[in-house]
């Protein structure tokens, strides 16, 4: 069973990260890469649904999703790619 004292310094460990980042970048900084980290993930998210509304078939998309899982740039990258071809797609239907 952990006494007091394991559970303390346990707690404490995990918190070396966040105390380094803070000591790193300061309060706003420490803010701001976590402002960035948040967005990064809800765009790796967008990719990865956005890849499944294509009609793929289920071996492509598996595969491609693996890559995403894999490395996230990827699907990053991927999905500024997709942006990129519908607004060139919606720029010819407004012409």
């Amino acid at each position: 069973m952990l006494s007091f004292k394991d559970t303390h310094r346990s707690i404490s460990k995990k918190t070396v990260m966040l105390h380094y980042i803070h000591d790193q970048f300061g309060t706003i900084g420490s803010i701001l890469v976590a402002l960035i980290a948040f967005t990064f993930i809800i765009l790796w998210i967008a990719a990865i649904s956005g890849l499944h509304e294509y009609p793929y078939s289920q071996r492509r998309k598996l595969f491609i999703t693996v890559l995403f899982i894999l490395l996230p740039p990827y699907a990053l990258i991927w999905l500024a790619k997709d942006m990129f071809r519908q607004y060139k797609i919606l720029k010819l239907e407004k012409d």
